[in-house]
């Protein structure tokens, strides 16, 4: 199945309805911890602090449900759709006019962020946006020393994999030949790594003398020393 994709023009990532929130309740718990001590230290005051605990506590019910609504929150990026790009069997297609044949690229980098509704930021211990408008993957190409980079929306799960077995099968069938095969090889997704179709792409890099011993055998995998040394006579003698 070919991937498709919209191409996005991300404008500018603004802070997200969590990040408002939490700045909120954070500044309401301040102001009122703030002058609850200087009603006390400075003034000597001695009662009428319910107006200040209860800023407080607004402040902390709020810190709590910017908490909870992370978890529902999407990032906040302002962008507009301005283009299609499509990896085709031979050529990369942009806006269904434009066509680049694989061989002709000196330069091919994909980074892959998320794809709509995926949770984000997961290691993050404050509130912050934990959903993903899926428009932060970036595809940059080089063509007659002219570099573009697009981003680019991953529209679910379903649609990630369909990249990554286009990925897999241009890396493997030898497309991006005009590309240095360390950086063709990071393309491969880590579920392609086991298969011998891949291995046998490795091996053909090593005795093209594309990548050295070493990192093909690493590539390639083993299980134990006289595997790697079988592997080293065939690919590396």
């Amino acid at each position: 199945m070919t991937f498709k994709a919209y191409i996005h023009q991300i404008i500018k990532v603004e802070s997200s309805n969590t990040d408002i929130i939490s700045y909120i309740g954070f500044f309401l718990l301040v102001v009122g911890l703030v002058f609850y001590w200087i009603y006390k230290n400075v003034f000597h005051v001695v009662d009428g602090y319910a107006v200040l605990f209860f800023i407080s506590f607004i402040g902390m019910l709020t810190i709590f449900a910017a908490h909870i609504y992370q978890y529902y929150d999407f990032e906040k990026i302002k962008n507009f759709q301005n283009g299609v790009l499509e990896l085709g069997k031979e050529e990369l297609i942009i806006n269904y006019d434009e066509k680049i044949r694989y061989e002709d690229l000196t330069d091919f980098e994909l980074s892959i962020d998320a794809y709509f509704d995926e949770s984000i930021n997961r290691s993050s211990r404050g509130p912050i946006e934990k959903r993903s408008l899926g428009i932060r993957n970036t595809l940059s190409v080089t063509h007659q020393s002219n570099t573009r980079k697009f981003n680019f929306k991953i529209e679910n799960s379903s649609h990630l994999k369909v990249l990554e077995r286009n990925l897999y099968q241009l890396v493997v069938s030898g497309k991006l030949k005009n590309i240095d095969a360390k950086k063709s090889i990071k393309l491969v997704p880590e579920c392609y790594k086991t298969y011998e179709e891949y291995r046998a792409y490795i091996g053909k890099q090593l005795k093209a003398n594309k990548i050295s011993c070493t990192e093909g055998l690493l590539l390639i995998g083993y299980k134990n020393y006289e595997e790697a040394q079988e592997l080293k006579r065939k690919y590396c003698s």
